[in-house]
């Protein structure tokens, strides 16, 4: 964000320049309009044209001048907020999985939105207001001192005072201000929650629940809202007080110097010129504390997000390692992991197992038993906290995130369609991913023949997160995309679990295609799709408590044997 704004610093400083251009202009032509009332009323004659040819042209410039301070500012405005919002969004990218998690949908989107607004409105309002007010205030100041230094020394008289009254508001805005930001991530969250479960919201008559808490949210909002502004024009009733107060002296003062006959009655003119010129912007330079304050903390906010630290992108780019039948595929030993923030749950407990290349394992148990986090762990979203984790015979660390993700390919029961086309879901499988290559794809995965039913083909609409298509539609483009990446490894979180008994078996085919001369992970709930894996391991408080295939399992008669006869 700095070195945006740095680096577009040159537009900002036109801006200065064009102000101080600007404000010489004016202060030339004041200059110039009290010489000529000191010469008429010393009862010489001043011709018309001997001073307005020369307003004419300080005019001119001053309103260029004005134009190009606009444009400059506005311009530095709007390419640092690209600037940002771009390098935000890059950085966001390259966060860690968990500070998705952990921060909220709510949370990131109005720090990609309302707090880079309010950035803009610093770098757009508050920074070039604050510096053309410091030009005015300084031009002006110097020539004031020229004319009769006491002047200035009164009009500055209150400026301590504007001072502790500014800091002390700023700080309670700024505190406010943090409140609302908190209570907007909230409100948004509620909201996005609300719009995504509406079919739920509705079939169960949620609509005053969710109103409820958006409004109680909202409330809070008005409430701080009301405060600031009550703070607010507090702040303004003071600047104007603290600004008049000085100004009345300084009337009273200059025309004492006049009687003194230390200045003219045109200097007088001049000087009353001037003051009104800079009454407003010594009080907007005091104040303008509480706008930095407040825009602060969407500063910060953004700040915050640059300074956490990255998902590393170190390691080795190892390739061509599907070939590899030497060491296993995966090999997991002592595997120890927890939840950020959440030290004392384990999830994983000193996990350990091993799958060779070509072999197909599944993985079973309760719900909240670390199934899914497995596969997080396997793809690099988390790290572990403990015990060794080898990948085609390189140690993970070793790896570079990028190239483990190569490695797999995840069909989900919770599918991701992006909006957008099939054709541009499917191809999210392979960069680049020709026509031929996305349509063999979709004849894999059984849905070819429905796409090309459908009026627009492979250039149908999805609509958002693919509501535009059944259950089991979804889940055969996801299969598609999969087909197309064509990763050595493949994560099955139970693909068929919700969807009806015909769309299963079209599923279950697809994936029977997919996975020839792959290495296969299922997780599975119901356990009739995973007889025949090589090996099946259950789950039980983050620990392997069985090993073995559906028969031995069977056998055993325990938990397996136990969930296999509840269906």
């Amino acid at each position: 964000m700095v070195k945006a704004a740095l680096r577009n610093g040159y537009l900002l400083l036109f801006f200065i320049i064009f102000s101080f251009v600007l404000n010489e202009a004016v202060i030339i032509g004041n200059d110039f309009l009290a010489e000529a009332a000191d010469t008429m009323l010393s009862g010489q004659q001043v011709p018309f044209s001997d001073f307005l040819m020369p307003l004419f042209w300080l005019t001119l410039i001053g309103t260029a001048a004005a134009y190009l301070k606009s444009i400059s500012g506005r311009h530095y405005s709007a390419v640092v907020q690209k600037e940002v919002r771009t390098s935000l969004e890059e950085q966001l990218l390259k966060l860690p999985f968990s500070y998705f998690d952990e921060k909220g949908t709510g949370n990131i989107m109005n720090r990609l939105i309302s707090d880079i607004e309010e950035m803009g409105r610093f770098f757009s309002e508050i920074l070039p207001e604050l510096l053309v007010n410091l030009v005015i205030v300084l031009t002006v100041t110097v020539y004031l001192i020229q004319m009769d230094v006491r002047l200035i020394m009164i009009l500055f008289i209150s400026y301590p005072i504007m001072l502790v009254a500014a800091d002390r508001l700023s700080k309670k805005l700024a505190e406010l201000a943090k409140k609302r930001r908190i209570h907007m991530d909230e409100r948004t969250e509620k909201a996005y929650d609300a719009i995504q479960g509406i079919a739920v919201s509705r079939s169960y008559n949620l609509y005053s629940l969710h109103k409820q808490k958006i409004d109680t949210i909202i409330d809070k909002m008005v409430e701080q809202t009301c405060e600031s502004t009550k703070i607010s024009s507090l702040g303004w009733v003071l600047k104007n007080i603290l600004t008049t107060i000085p100004v009345i002296g300084c009337y009273l003062f200059a025309l004492y110097e006049i009687r003194q006959n230390r200045i003219t009655v045109g200097e007088m003119l001049a000087f009353t010129v001037l003051l009104s010129r800079i009454l407003y912007p010594i009080g907007d330079i005091v104040f303008c504390i509480n706008d930095i304050r407040e825009a602060g903390v969407s500063l910060k906010r953004i700040q915050e997000i640059y300074h956490q630290q990255k998902e590393r992108t170190d390691g080795i780019f190892y390739q061509n390692l599907e070939n590899s039948e030497t060491v296993p595929a995966i090999q997991w030993q002592d595997i120890t992991f927890c939840y950020p923030g959440s030290q004392e749950n384990l999830v994983l407990n000193q996990l350990s197992f091993s799958v060779k290349t070509g072999e197909q394992i599944a993985f079973v148990g309760g719900s909240g038993e670390g199934k899914s986090t497995i596969f997080k762990l396997l793809c690099g979203f988390y790290e572990k906290n403990q015990g060794e984790y080898n990948l085609f015979g390189h140690a993970i660390e070793d790896w570079n995130l990028k190239a483990v993700r190569k490695c797999f390919s995840e069909v989900s029961q919770n599918v991701f369609l992006f909006p957008g086309t099939i054709r541009q879901n499917v191809a999210c499988g392979k960069e680049h991913a020709t026509e031929e290559e996305i349509i063999t794809a979709c004849k894999n995965a059984n849905i070819h023949d429905f796409i090309i039913q459908l009026p627009k083909g492979y250039d149908t609409l999805v609509g958002e997160r693919g509501v535009l298509l059944s259950g089991g539609q979804r889940q055969r483009i996801s299969i598609a995309r999969a087909f197309l990446k064509d990763a050595p490894i493949l994560l099955f979180d139970e693909p068929t679990a919700s969807v009806d008994i015909e769309a299963e078996q079209k599923i279950q085919d697809a994936i029977e295609k997919i996975a020839i001369g792959k290495t296969v992970i299922t997780i599975a709930h119901r356990l009739s799709t995973i007889k025949n894996a090589h090996k099946i391991y259950v789950i039980s408080k983050g620990k392997i408590a069985e090993i073995g295939n559906h028969q031995e399992l069977l056998e055993k008669q325990g938990i397996y044997a136990e969930m296999y006869a509840k269906g």
